[in-house]
């Protein structure tokens, strides 16, 4: 017993230590500085289908390849082996057709999923067929041959396992199709993997009918994470099966065609204020001919076709537009649809519809809304009502396409912005622009940036927005995550989403909506590095960035209060050689000249002296070419200075290519120092980034910037210390400062629990003892609560079979006052509730 007690008071025993100890720091707060609201609506989810997120995660079906079209080849494609190829359409960025090497993974199995295992008898066969459809929708059926009498087991394994528990029922749909073909008898069974039977039902044939549809309910007499469907056939001919479906009979809310429970309760337990569908880049598929028709994902899932997914899989689309919005309303979230503006991925094949077919997607954005709000009188909201709901769903938000730009894209942004608003004035538009990105817009409502980056760019951006222009616009984070250098995704990179939280937070007058992505990841499919929530056939975990999000989300203030937070900052210093270059773009410079900190010049000499790292370099008549092949192509002077706080000028000129220009400077160690990215990201954003190796994560401030081709450009860029300012032809574009900080606090009140609410992310391997000061505050609770997320190495990650290595602990601090102080663990993200009057 004393031991356990000892172990019990060692978190607080910590703490009061720590509080014993010398302060390294302040922070004030002060609560008659009431900052931006912060809004419900600022933590939601963002679904897509990748890495087997719906058919295998949330939706609940059991059934892998349920209706034999997984290896349906979308119109225009090929396979070659295990991959698939698209047709080489025009992209409307580039005018050039995709790659000949562009492809994507393809099953090699025959019919996936699927077996057959001849246990009496001899050269029983399965194939695919289209000769006798079940619909039109989904043609293709299993034709199950006996050429003689004997008996076949017809297997499936599921998603990696079918997951049986004893007592559960499943309820089973299943087709067949016979017309006196077959003469024999039916058996459904479950099977452990160990050959157990863990449910036994006779079915009969239907000798006549040319399809006829089972149902019922099997109960599993035992239980097997990694189980098989399986239909045993006893006798001789030929039989033709079709979508066959089972379901637990437990789903969420216990919803028909529903979504798996404790997958399902994970979401919800996120208080999610919104849910964005269907993507991602699923939006506009590979080619447009292959994106996601939300008009073939409602009405009975037998008749849905599916599509070959963009992440590489068929996906049955099973949880459709409808399960969206029944999904929304059922955790209390807003629904946010994003359509298609007739623009295939920019990203992969990158085609456009004629601008005659525009109209075309703008009715089918406008069909989709009318479906979710309309009265239950137009067309598609009688769809909704026969498809049994009457009253409207919860739809506030459409974005407009997915992770698109260019003169294309804003052009029909407009359009659809003012066909959408005559009719649906309360929804909010969003355009998938970045930052800097609504002034190339008539109006927007919201604008999209979207990140994936290392953790220094997030410890470097808790001041992202701070000094964001402000306007007629707000802010939608679409997608974020860490996933470089961290593993499966590890507390390190948990701690560097939180420390941008703390400036999402602060700066909720501008951002009002946020959404980490990707969402899910069965561990047996992983497509993307690093995402939100695993699981496998029986378990789900939630990494510890989950639990980053759910502890913004459950400690969410009314408002923001004012704080200081006084901490050592450590000093940069940037000295190195410069070098000139592009992404896959042809690029020329010349009159490059270094101004140095005491007031030398030096004037590089663009004919010699330059060494090509990636590509090729030449010079002529004083001008120096970076050029292919390959993607990176970049040319350092090879000068003997090592260039500190300076000035750098030059002209560029792009020749041809993708996008814009790249100035590197303060290299050294072969590729390590910066550069300036202008035009960069598609030909729309200058940004300065921080290149370790591989790695060039984005150091926060952006602009929206693009460069045109044979157009001579003045460029400056001022360095001094960690401070980055960017020129052209003489007017100040963009500036930027590097800080090494790793401790970052956002503080805010919760109106309706009468507490102030204290973030505080340390992300150093040492204690941190802070003085906390309350001021205008007439009253404090000393007994409150406090919650950390921490671990002892800033590598350990959560994994299925230890969910909680890096988990929230909850406990109580009776040192609470005006002015205390308090030690914040080593690799932490704290939130501390303070019971106070203000």
């Amino acid at each position: 017993m004393k031991t356990l007690h000892l172990i019990l008071s060692l978190p607080t025993l910590t703490l009061l230590l720590g509080a014993c100890s010398k302060p390294d720091a302040q922070i004030s707060i002060d609560a008659a500085q009431r900052g931006a609201n912060v809004p419900s609506s600022l933590y939601g989810i963002f679904f897509e289908e990748i890495n087997h997120a719906g058919d295998g995660g949330l939706y609940a079906e059991l059934i892998q390849n349920r209706g034999f079209e997984d290896t349906v080849i979308p119109e225009g494609y090929r396979v070659e082996g295990d991959k698939v190829y698209p047709p080489a359409v025009c992209n409307h960025l580039t005018g050039s057709k995709p790659h000949p090497d562009l492809s994507f993974r393809w099953p090699t199995d025959k019919i996936p999923a699927w077996s057959l295992e001849q246990l009496d008898g001899a050269g029983a066969s399965m194939t695919l067929t289209t000769e006798f459809p079940l619909n039109s929708a989904t043609p293709t059926a299993l034709k199950v041959t006996l050429p003689a009498q004997g008996r076949v087991a017809i297997s499936n394994t599921g998603f990696w396992g079918i997951n049986i528990e004893e007592g559960k029922s499943y309820f089973l749909r299943f087709n067949t199709s016979n017309g006196n073909l077959f003469d024999g008898k039916a058996t459904v069974k479950l099977v452990g993997a160990d050959g157990t039977e863990l449910c036994n039902r006779p079915l009969g044939i239907d000798p006549d009918k040319n399809w006829c549809q089972y149902t019922g309910e099997l109960v599993a007499t035992g239980t097997d994470h990694k189980a098989r469907f399986v239909i045993e056939l006893e006798g001789k001919g030929t039989l033709l099966l079709d979508y066959i479906s089972l379901f637990p009979a437990e789903t969420f809310h216990n919803r028909e065609n529903g979504l798996r429970k404790d997958i399902a309760e994970t979401l919800e337990a996120m208080r999610p204020a919104f849910v964005r569908w269907p993507g991602g880049c699923v939006v506009e598929g590979i080619t447009l001919s292959n994106r996601i028709k939300w008009k073939e994902t409602i009405g009975d899932p037998a008749t849905r076709p599916g599509v070959y997914d963009t992440w590489g899989y068929r996906t049955t689309m099973g949880f459709g537009y409808h399960e969206f919005l029944q999904f929304c309303e059922d955790i209390n979230a807003e629904g946010m649809f994003v359509c298609n503006v007739g623009l295939g991925c920019q990203g992969r094949a990158g085609d456009a519809c004629a601008e005659n077919e525009v109209d075309f997607f703008i009715n089918d954005a406008l069909d989709a809304i009318d479906y979710a709000l309309g009265d239950g009188t137009t067309v598609w909201s009688r769809k909704r009502v026969e498809n049994g709901h009457p009253a409207p769903f919860p739809l506030k938000y459409v974005e407009i396409g997915n992770e698109n730009w260019g003169a294309v894209y804003e052009k029909r942004y407009d359009k659809f912005y003012k066909a959408i608003k005559a009719k649906y004035p309360q929804l909010k538009l969003i355009s998938t622009l970045g930052l800097g990105g609504q002034k190339r817009h008539e109006k927007v409502d919201m604008i999209d940036p979207h990140w994936y980056v290392s953790p220094e760019f997030f410890f470097a951006s808790d001041k992202l927005f701070d000094n964001q222009e402000r306007g007629d616009y707000e802010v939608y984070i679409g997608e974020y995550a860490v996933n470089q250098n961290v593993g499966g995704g590890n507390l390190l990179g948990a701690l560097a989403e939180a420390a941008f939280l703390t400036g999402v937070e602060r700066n909720s007058d501008l951002v009002k909506m946020a959404s980490y992505a990707p969402l899910f990841e069965n561990v047996n499919d992983r497509v993307w590095p690093t995402n939100l929530i695993w699981f496998d056939s029986h378990r789900v975990m939630g990494r510890s960035s989950y639990q980053v999000q759910k502890m913004y989300a459950e400690n969410r203030p009314s408002f923001n209060v004012a704080a200081s937070f006084e901490q050592p900052v450590i000093p940069v210093k940037v000295k190195g050689q410069i070098a000139l270059g592009g992404w896959d773009t042809d690029n020329e410079y010349k009159d490059l000249k270094v101004t140095l900190a005491d007031g030398r010049t030096v004037e590089a000499d663009m004919t010699q002296g330059w060494e090509a790292q990636e590509g090729s370099c030449s010079t002529e008549n004083g001008v120096l070419k970076v050029t292919g092949p390959g993607v990176m192509r970049w040319a350092q002077w090879t000068s003997s200075e090592q260039f500190g706080d300076c000035s750098i000028s030059l002209k560029a000129r792009k020749i041809a290519g993708v996008e814009g220009f790249l100035i590197y400077f303060g290299m050294h160690d072969g590729k390590n120092g910066y550069v300036l990215n202008i035009g960069g990201w598609g030909n729309q954003t200058t940004a300065f980034q921080t290149i370790n190796g591989n790695d060039m994560p984005q150091i926060p401030n952006n602009i929206s910037q693009n460069v045109e081709t044979d157009c001579w450009y003045d460029i400056r860029i001022d360095v001094k210390g960690g401070k980055f300012t960017y020129f052209l032809d003489g007017k100040q574009m963009l500036e930027t400062t590097i800080e090494h900080i790793q401790r970052y606090v956002v503080t805010g009140y919760d109106e309706q629990a009468g507490e102030l609410i204290v973030k505080f992310v340390n992300a150093t391997e040492e204690p941190f003892t802070t003085s906390i000061n309350l001021e205008n505050v007439t009253s404090i609770k000393r007994k409150g609560r406090v919650v950390t997320l921490t671990s002892a190495d800033p590598k350990d990650e959560n994994s299925l079979d230890d969910p909680k290595k890096v988990f929230p602990r909850e406990s109580t601090y009776n040192g609470f006052s005006k002015k205390f102080d308090y030690t914040f663990e080593p690799w932490s993200f704290t939130v501390l509730r303070i019971g106070a009057e203000i």
